[in-house]
């Protein structure tokens, strides 16, 4: 898929990030096989066109759809072979590059990975989440203000609930809510 760096990098300068979200910019990305990382707009090839890319040797580095410090600058990395079409290549690029977005300016709210990674997935939690998320839904459709109180008073009755056995790991939720929910948002602009 390398044919697609040109169009990948020409369409994320054209795509004027800050129509997906206000003041969005654009960081260093990489895309990158088991070859090869290709890595475009990092200040340390900073006499690099925007739409032109450094080759390096693929390292354990680049592993995962993810952001990560390349050089000590935010650098929003994209495996090119976990994508049969270019849309999706292009729409996880702009996800991830807008966790390099909230990290240059300063978002504080980044998950502790390490508590997700114990995060409780017993039957009961994820049977309530499904049912706050039910709540939640229908109270954005609702038309009808008595209806929608029931439903977001639903919600708060299960959250609660929810809360009193998970704990710390509601914060974790939120704070996940609170960084993937944007770039989610910003990923499926481009669709």
């Amino acid at each position: 898929m390398p044919h697609h760096l040109d169009r990948m990098a020409e369409d994320l300068v054209k795509a004027k990030l800050e129509n997906y979200w206000p003041g969005f910019e654009l960081v260093a990305y990489a895309i990158y096989d088991k070859s090869n990382v290709y890595l475009f707009n990092h200040p340390k090839f900073s006499n690099n066109p925007p739409c032109t890319y450094h080759i390096l040797k693929w390292d354990t580095e680049f592993t995962a759809d993810t952001i990560i410090m390349y050089e000590e600058y935010p650098t929003a990395i994209v495996n090119m072979d976990h994508y049969k079409e270019y849309e999706g290549l292009f729409s996880i690029a702009v996800h991830e590059l807008f966790h390099g977005y909230q990290y240059i300016k300063d978002e504080k709210r980044f998950p502790d990975e390490m508590l997700g990674i114990t995060y409780p997935l017993s039957k009961e939690n994820v049977e309530l989440r499904n049912q706050e998320r039910a709540n939640l839904y229908c109270a954005m459709l609702e038309n009808d203000l008595t209806n929608k109180k029931q439903y977001l008073n639903a919600f708060i009755a299960l959250r609660e609930k929810r809360a009193a056995k998970i704990e710390e790991y509601l914060r974790y939720e939120n704070l996940i809510e609170t960084i993937e929910g944007p770039a989610w948002y910003v990923e499926l602009k481009p669709a």
